[in-house]
């Protein structure tokens, strides 16, 4: 009588192979699909965190405008901040700039800028006055940002 040997036979070895070719398949697309969906939010956010901080620096910087000296084209305009600093917010190209006196990026990448001052005589004087600015770019794949500025002391009418 012959001694059955222990062990695994070639069968049984391929079909564990092929199992685990099939899970190995399954799991490298469910990972590639996790990193891509990880990434393509992360430099989703980036982007909105970016134009978020340029706005609110846009608005910053506009919020405490003394005098208005140039609105043109609807992409640029000059002021003078309370220390007396000549400033401009400009769009060029696909970038808007804040002139400190040299040019620095805030945001890169925008499709579309909108830039719009609203006369009106707040202080009831003879002159017209800066009511608001209005402000709007809008950067690849996303809503327009937008922010209604208004000036907190008296701006003249450039």
């Amino acid at each position: 009588m012959r001694k059955r040997e222990a062990g695994f036979t070639l069968i049984e070895i391929i079909v564990t192979l092929v199992l685990v070719g099939i899970l190995s398949v399954f799991t490298g697309l469910f990972m590639t699909t996790f990193l891509n969906g990880y990434f393509m939010v992360k430099n989703n956010s980036d982007t909105a965190m970016k134009a978020q901080m340029a706005l609110n620096r846009i608005s910053l910087e506009l919020r405490d405008v003394s005098a208005v000296s140039a609105l043109t084209d609807n992409s640029l305009i000059t002021y003078t901040n309370p220390s007396g600093a000549g400033r401009t917010i400009k769009f060029v190209g696909s970038n808007i700039y804040l002139s400190t006196p040299t040019d620095n990026i805030l945001i890169d990448n925008v499709q579309a800028f909108t830039l719009s001052a609203t006369y009106r005589n707040v202080y009831n004087v003879a002159a017209d006055d800066v009511a608001f600015i209005d402000i709007s770019f809008t950067v690849s794949g996303y809503n327009p940002f937008s922010a209604r500025i208004f000036p907190r002391t008296r701006v003249p009418h450039p």
